[in-house]
Order: C-alpha cells, then structure tokens, then sequence
C-alpha cells in the first residue's frame, strides 16, 4: 500500500480540530483513556485461542486493519490531532477574551474588503491593529463617506457580540464569523481615514483589478447576466437575487456560481490554447502559475479556490519537473494549508461540497464507469462521431454521479433538499459551461484593451448565460424537490462507510487481476454468501425480528414533547404527542420585517428536529406576528385518506 504521510497528517489535522469543536477538553486526555483501556484489557483480560474456524471474529479480521494502521501512521495522526487541537482550545480561548457585548469601542483598523451594500448601510471587513489579527465587521451609515480597500480608519461605535444559535440545529453566526476570522461586528458612530493604501501592494492591485472587472462586467452585460457571470468567473454572488440562487441550488447546479476545480481547469486551458503556441510549453507553464497566483489574490482566498488552484499548481509543477503528481497528496496539501491558516474553516460548506466532490470523483468514477460499460452498444454504434459522444455523455453522467454520491449527506445535512433532476441539469450544464467560463474570461481581459471586440464576444457569452439561466428553471417544474429531514451523524457515518465498503466491493469484482488482500476479501464474501445459503430460513427469521422489533418501537407511546421555537418577533410552538402527531401553534413573522420567517427559520427548524410534514397547524389569532409565515404545511387526514394543502 502506497505510504501518503500528508494524508494521515491531515485526518488526523481534522479530528483534533474536530474535536475542540464539539469538546471543551483537549483529545491527549482521550488518549490516555485509550492507552489505559487498552493496556488494563491486555493485563487482565486472557484471550483464548480459537481451536475452530469462526467466520465472525474480531481477531480474525482486525489483521487487515495492520495493513493500514502501523506505529509510523499512529504517530503522524496523533501528533497532528494534539497539535490542531491545542491551536482550536487556544482560539476559542482568544475570541472567548475579546467578546464584550454593547461596549462602546474606539478601534484603529485597516478595511480589507470592498463595500457591501445593505439597505441602510455599508458593511466593511477591517483588520484591527494591535489585536493579534483580529477581523471585525464595520457598519458604517450610508451618510458617511464611503471607504476603501487599504483605508486605515479611526472608528467610535457600539460592538456587538456573535450571537449563538437560538434554535436547535440553527444558524450560529460566531461559528461563522470564526471562519472568516471576524470576531464580531461594531456599529459605527464616527469614522474618519487617516491614511490610505496601507494594505500589501499585490492585494492592492489584486482589489483593484477585481473591482475594474466588475464594472467592465456591468457595462457590458445587462444586470442579471452581469450578476451570474460575477459569480462565474470572480465567485462574487453578493449581487444574485434570492430567487435566482435558490433556482440554481434547487437545479443542482450552484457549483457552477463557486469556483472551484472546474473554473480553473478551464482557465489553464483556455491560456495552454493561447500561448503555448506563441512562448512554448514550458514558459506557458510558468505564466499559468503565475496567473493562477494572482487569480486566488483576486478572488479573496476562497477555500474552494485555494484547493483547486493548489493542486493545478502542483500538477503544473510536476510536469514542470518531469514528475507526475499524487492527487491523494495534492488534496492532503492544499487542505492541511487551509487549515492551518483557519482551522474553522472546516465547518465552511463549500470547503466540505469540494473536498467531497473531488473525493467522489476519484473514489467511484471508476468503478461506475466500468458498470456503465455496454459493449454491444458499442459495436452497433457504426459512427465514430456517435462513439465520441456516448463516451463523453457517459463520462459527464458518472463524474456528476459520483460526486453526487459523496456529497448527498452534506448537501441534506445542510439544506435537506434533494434536487430531482440533477443528472439531467449537469449534463445539460456541461454542455456550455466550458465555453461560457474560457469566453468570459477572454471577455474580461479584452475589455481593458479593446471594449468594441469585447462587446462583440459577449454576444454569444450572453447566449450561453441565458441557456444557463433557463437550465436553472428545472427547479420549477413539479416534483423538482424533496424536502428531508436532516441526517443524524450517525446515519451519515453509516452511509458513507456503506458505499466505501460497497465501492471496495465492486472494484474487486470489476478486476482481472487481484492483490492477496482482494483474494482474501472475495474468499469471504463468498464464504458468507455459502454459510447464508446453509442457514438461510435461520437468518431471514433473524433479520425479521430484527425489523420488526424496528418497526414497534416507532408505535410505542413517547413522552409528550413542547418546542418553544425562538422566530424573532411573535410565537410558535411544536408539540410532539406520545403517539408522534405534531401539533404547530403559530409561526411568528412581522409585517414590517422582509425577513421570511416561514422560510429561513420555521422549515429548517422541524426538519431539524426530523419532520418533513405537520399533522396540524393551529392558529390563537390572526396578528401578523403570529402568522406571517410563508411555508407550505400538509395536513394529513387518515380518515378521508386525503391530503389538504394550506397556505398560511
């Protein structure tokens, strides 16, 4: 088995990270835990030696876990957990310090980020002097003077603290401000520059060409274009309007508007196209490089950026070297530099949808591709054109099944929506995308040269963002969504060590030739196919009883349950009764607040707590704070075996 010392450095990274998340102590107390647990079973327990062969036996089994585990990777693991988890205690600790609720501050900052406009004033990122790196987010009123990147600002106002998650499995904005670096927000009184262009002269001139594009973008394309192709090429999504975003994450295609992997892969390809040609192979190379580098400086270091460009970076470094890279130690790189920059960063979902996707990709593109194989469809196919398409159909449909597979419990875990029509949307997606993303960027760089040639290009660019747009439109049609409740960690453990056993599995059974391991492992599904078969009455009663114990315990009358659910202004209630109807009283809301209380709070609450459906909804009376919700409820009626759609 290949040795990949960053790999194992990086899980264990992420555990002890992991860890003083979810744990006020430090993992080295659990540690010791293990050793002495393990050491008292081995003083005092006696093992006795197997005369007869048993086809479940841990001893027998746990011999493969050495082909894995040995003391070298023991070490590696344990010392970067102790190591990523003292650095996460040490950072709750610092932000813990600095939190002061309702204070009034007098702080000296630098702004490192550009405008955000809100309704009624500007939001501004700073980096705050003289306190160990701490980010804050300034609210500055619309009648001050607007601020710019670099501006090195003295500001009074009122700090207020993160707040918490109010509801169970709700939106925590300390956690994520933490992966922004931000501990907190200051509602500015009085702000006045005292000097500009203070930041680091790359990131200066990486804003300002970020901010040229985007009006280039503006001026060229009309403004819901300009916003999608923002989001495109620059990963800016501040300016999409809500409805639009959730078409795309409904459509399954909102990748599309982070970048990541893809967007860059076309980018080195798009510069191979033009200057390999014109500087050679190798000094296309650099260039790349380089460009890639200022690329990630422009679009502020995002964590699915940063990976991708990292491993195109070593890619292009391998070949520069002559050397081919490890994709598993790619991977293992670029995350273990995120992490140790901001170890919060792991709780970042984009972070966790490409990390995942990519895994996916790797693990079981394979494998469902050779399942994919029909070769008499092959041999009737008389044209080499229709050959090359069904390939390149076939390729887009797995590549998307199989990130599709690894990221299903993190996207339900989310956002609990299971988007229908997802292979029909990548498919279609993958049609345009590539050349949407090489022409808009051609199409930015024209436009500081030539605006006529630019304006001309964009003609056919406006084309395939209009197509894109359309595709986003399968989020419309009936059944285009499930609703699910959310995942346990538990579930999501069970499913992903079902298909890495499955996937395993299956490319044992896909190969010619076999490893002594995979031999062993075909032996014993095998030996567990014939020992089912010999006692097949005795097992299926097993698994009968088994479900049907299952089955009562969902019939078995539970304690009466009564959720007080925090929505803001007004009341709602949940009441769970012993025999599991759910009963919902009111839903907050307010007539002046554009906050969609049904949608933002309500839903993701009960299917939080694991309901996709309510039995009943009641109202106590019609003020808007008790009903000026907006989700759909069904209501179901056994008795007249119907169901009854009710729009509150």
């Amino acid at each position: 088995m290949k040795q990949r010392p960053i790999l194992v450095a990086v899980i264990g990274y992420m555990i002890g990270i992991l860890w003083g998340l979810y744990f006020r102590f430090g993992i080295v107390l659990c540690y010791i835990l293990i050793l002495a647990t393990y050491y008292s079973l081995k003083k005092f327990v006696k093992f006795q030696k197997e005369h007869h062969f048993k086809l479940l036996s841990f001893s027998r089994y746990s011999r493969y876990l050495k082909l894995v585990i040995n003391t070298k990777v023991v070490f590696i693991f344990v010392i970067f957990s102790i190591i990523s988890n003292g650095i996460v205690l040490f950072q709750n600790d610092r932000y813990d310090n600095f939190y002061r609720d309702g204070e009034n501050v007098e702080i000296t900052g630098v702004v490192v980020s550009q405008k955000i406009e809100k309704s009624y004033y500007n939001l501004y990122q700073i980096k705050v002097l003289n306190s160990k790196s701490f980010n804050l987010y300034i609210q500055v009123s619309k009648k001050n003077e607007e601020l710019e990147y670099g501006n090195q600002v003295k500001l009074q106002g009122v700090y207020q603290k993160p707040s918490k998650k109010r509801n169970h499995g709700g939106y925590d904005d300390s956690q994520y401000l933490k992966t922004l670096k931000i501990a907190g927000r200051v509602k500015v009184n009085q702000v006045e520059v005292i000097a500009k262009k203070q930041q680091n002269i790359i990131l200066q001139y990486a804003n300002r060409i970020s901010l040229k594009s985007k009006e280039k973008i503006e001026t060229i394309f009309g403004e819901e274009m300009a916003s999608i192709l923002k989001g495109l090429l620059l990963g800016e999504t501040g300016d999409i309007e809500e409805e639009v975003k959730e078409n795309f994450q409904v459509a399954n295609i909102s990748h599309v508007l982070a970048i990541s992997g893809m967007h860059i892969g076309y980018l080195i390809l798009g510069f191979q196209v033009l200057l390999k040609k014109k500087i050679g192979t190798k000094k296309t190379k650099i260039v790349t490089i380089i460009i890639l580098v200022f690329y990630t400086f422009m679009t502020g270091f995002s964590p699915s950026i940063v990976r991708a460009v990292v491993m195109g970076i070593i890619t292009i470094g391998g070949g520069l070297a002559n050397r081919k890279s490890d994709v598993w130690n790619s991977l293992a790189i670029s995350l273990l530099g995120i992490l140790f920059y901001n170890p919060f960063l792991i709780l970042n979902v984009g972070l966790q949808l490409s990390y995942l996707g990519t895994i996916g990709i790797i693990l079981f593109q394979p494998t469902i591709l050779k399942i994919f194989e029909v070769n008499p469809l092959k041999k009737r196919l008389k044209s080499n054109r229709k050959s090359k398409v069904l390939e390149k159909g076939k390729e887009i449909v797995t590549v998307s099944l199989s990130a599709q597979i690894m990221i299903l419990p993190i996207l339900l875990y989310h956002f609990n929506i299971f988007g229908v029509y997802f292979l029909i949307t990548n498919l279609l997606v993958s049609l345009v995308i590539g050349s949407i993303i090489i022409m808009g960027f051609f199409c930015v760089i024209l436009s500081f040269i030539f605006i006529s040639i630019a304006k001309l290009l964009a003609v056919p660019l406006g084309l395939g963002l209009v197509f894109l747009n359309l595709i986003s439109k399968f989020s419309e049609l009936p059944f285009s969504k499930i609703y699910i409740p959310t995942p346990s960690w538990i579930t999501i453990s069970l499913y992903v060590i079902g298909i890495l056993i499955g996937n395993q599995i299956c490319r044992i059974y896909q190969s010619i030739t076999l490893t002594l391991t995979q031999k062993r492992v075909k032996n014993i599904i095998a030996l567990f196919h014939y020992q089912f078969r010999q006692k097949k009455k005795k097992y299926l009663i097993g698994m009968s009883m088994i479900l049907l114990i299952l089955v009562s315990i969902h019939f078995i009358p539970k304690d009466l349950k009564i959720y007080f659910v925090d929505v803001g202004q007004g009341d709602c209630t949940l009441i769970v009764t012993p025999l599991n109807k759910t009963i919902l009283i009111d839903g907050g809301g307010s007539l002046t607040d554009s906050f969609d209380v049904g949608k933002k709070t309500l839903i993701p609450y009960l299917l939080d707590r694991g309901f996709a459906s309510i039995d009943y909804v009641l109202i106590s009376h019609f003020d808007q704070d008790h009903v000026r919700f907006y989700p759909i409820f069904i209501t179901r009626n056994k008795s007249k075996k119907c169901y009854n759609r009710k729009a509150i």
